[in-house]
């Protein structure tokens, strides 16, 4: 048994087909061995797509794009298309608007949202929670969220009205189901809740 999908992909990748004529892509290849890039372009992707919403997200996307960066646009946008199609699965959620990753500032924004969903969210998260302004000596994050939800859209709905953000993630925040949205922000509060008090005791 494989421990994940992305080596069982690496794997099974890295065989030549005997009928194959690998002349074409050899004459391509950076190393002389076509087969052996595309399986490990293909594991670094699957690593990827694997872990979104998963705990281990993070540390496995660092690591992953230190090799993926180094790829053609071509290839990436490869990557862009498995993302977004894993978004539904993965997220519950869809981009309102239409985009074709053709060239690589379309595939970096992109990265810059996963990021963004997935661990690069703390300005964004305690901004929203100083202008909340709840009580840092009895909060608890999951009953405020529960009980505050209004409270919290608008905030959200007054940093896309005042501040900047990337087209994708303004999207996503934008039209992210209510509930769901909801509950993105408080599970990442919670990762965040020393950083969170420390802001509202600043204030």
């Amino acid at each position: 048994m494989y421990d994940s999908e992305s080596l069982k992909v690496l794997c099974g990748n890295s065989i030549e087909e005997p009928e194959v004529d690998y002349d074409d892509e050899i004459m391509e290849s950076e190393t002389g061995d076509p087969v052996v890039e595309e399986a490990l372009r293909e594991y670094d992707f699957t690593t990827i797509t694997d872990n979104m919403n998963h705990p281990d997200f993070k540390a496995n996307y660092l690591e992953a794009m230190k090799q993926i960066r180094t790829y053609s646009t071509k290839h990436q946008q490869l990557l862009a298309d498995s993302i977004v199609k894993r978004l539904p699965e993965k997220y519950d959620f869809e981009f309102s608007i239409n985009f074709d990753f053709i060239n690589q500032d379309e595939i970096n924004e992109l990265y810059r949202f996963i990021q963004f969903y997935e661990y690069d969210h703390e300005k964004f998260i305690v901004t929203i929670w100083k202008y909340l302004n709840p009580d840092s000596n009895s909060l608890q994050l999951e009953k405020f969220c529960e009980h505050n939800t209004q409270k919290i859209m608008s905030e959200i709905e007054e940093q896309l009205s005042t501040r900047y953000y990337p087209e994708l993630i303004a999207n996503f925040l934008r039209t992210y189901n209510k509930e769901n949205l909801i509950e993105w922000f408080c599970e990442k509060s919670k990762n965040l809740r020393a950083f969170i008090l420390l802001a509202l005791r600043k204030e």
